[in-house]
């Protein structure tokens, strides 16, 4: 195999330059086109409820808040639960199944605290607020009344968000861009490698086997 020549990739690429920034342009221009008239938005509203401890006694409170953090993982399952989604549905009329909305549901634990934050995903705005307010509802009432809880409270209320959680304009131009140079650089590598004119002295002695007695210079700027 013949062995590549770093200094002549690199000549061979400064001489495709245009192409490279053509390829990524065209790259960056369809990836455009796709945000703005393929790509689906999904937007997301979030809640956060605390789970606190019913007993008042400081010492007792700080035991109950430990082992409210433990239970932590337990919390999380149950909002995702079957039980938990399936009611939801029935309660908003939705036309999900439990795996559709349930794949759509995030949980996320505030660290060292007894703070669940829930969020839920969805195409449309409104709705998304709607099923995350009445699953932290159902999620309230069953964790209450699973565990004798009386203060679980929603701590922020879902609210109807303004933008699509899906796009970010200054990150989807970066990874156009990175792409573009990816495919671009692929696309002048492989074309260097099977690119069969001889561009220098020593492709000649490599490729034919045979010693340069001599070499034609070029004048006048011409070959």
């Amino acid at each position: 195999m013949e062995e590549i020549d770093i200094s002549e990739v690199l000549l061979y690429f400064k001489s495709k330059v245009a192409l490279i920034i053509g390829i990524t342009l065209l790259i960056v221009i369809l990836g455009n086109l796709y945000a703005m008239f393929l790509r689906v938005p999904v937007y997301k509203s979030s809640s956060t409820i605390v789970i606190a401890s019913n007993d008042t006694n400081s010492a007792n409170m700080q035991a109950d808040i430990t082992v409210n953090q433990k239970l932590v993982g337990t919390y999380k399952e149950i909002v995702k639960s079957r039980s938990v989604v399936e009611q939801v549905i029935k309660d908003l009329d939705l036309k999900y199944s439990y795996e559709e909305l349930s794949s759509n549901i995030l949980v996320e634990a505030v660290q060292n605290t007894e703070v669940l934050k829930i969020s839920v995903l969805d195409k449309n705005a409104e709705q998304a607020k709607k099923i995350t307010s009445m699953l932290s509802e159902v999620f309230k009432e069953e964790v209450m009344e699973i565990y004798n809880l009386k203060n679980v409270k929603v701590l922020d209320s879902a609210s109807t968000p303004t933008g699509a959680d899906n796009v970010n304009f200054v990150k989807d131009e970066i990874i156009y861009f990175g792409l573009g140079m990816i495919a671009s650089f692929m696309l002048v590598f492989i074309m260097f490698y099977f690119d069969k004119n001889i561009r220098s002295v020593e492709q000649v002695e490599s490729r034919l086997g045979l010693p340069i007695l001599g070499t034609i210079p070029v004048y006048g700027g011409k070959k």
